[in-house]
């Protein structure tokens, strides 16, 4: 059987209302997601190196959606927490681009390919207004399981 996006995150790690409303706040409550999963999680390194590989790029698609990340053995296995906020914020300085949602991806080091799979199955967003729609109006975080469960992710 394929595995899918919600094989990647968990209750713990979807916040459904983001309270933040800009990409240093944001990036921060995702991070904290982490500390409460199972695992050894560093929030405070996870949270320093995704908001510092965020200044080098930004990860803001057109399709609004942002992709911040860190590689790094800080990371325990690869997982990734959601939020989505409320009404689109601006990610980064003003005049950025508006997203809804963010996928804050947590890759080990030595991850050699799983990543590139699991943001192949996030891009699936950019072409698919639908699965947009349905994580825009799932009711909470076990909804938005459920329609991550039917991304799949490619062999």
């Amino acid at each position: 059987m394929d595995s899918s996006l919600a094989d990647f995150t968990g209750e713990a790690l979807i916040i459904p209302a983001l309270q933040s409303r800009d990409m240093v706040g944001v990036i921060a409550e995702l991070s904290a997601a982490f500390g409460n999963c199972a695992g050894n999680w560093n929030v405070s390194e996870l949270n320093r190196l995704a908001h510092e590989r965020e200044s080098q790029m930004s990860t803001a698609m057109d399709f609004g959606a942002a992709f911040p990340h860190v590689r790094s053995f800080v990371c325990p296995h690869l997982q990734f927490a959601l939020g989505r906020a409320p009404e689109p914020i601006e990610w980064g300085r003003p005049g950025s681009l508006r997203i809804e949602f963010v996928f804050l991806n947590a890759i080990p080091a030595d991850d050699t390919g799983g990543y590139l799979k699991l943001v192949s199955a996030m891009a699936r967003l950019g072409r698919h207004p639908a699965l947009r729609e349905q994580l825009r109006w799932a009711a909470g975080t076990a909804e938005i399981l459920k329609v991550l469960a039917r991304i799949p992710i490619r062999k």
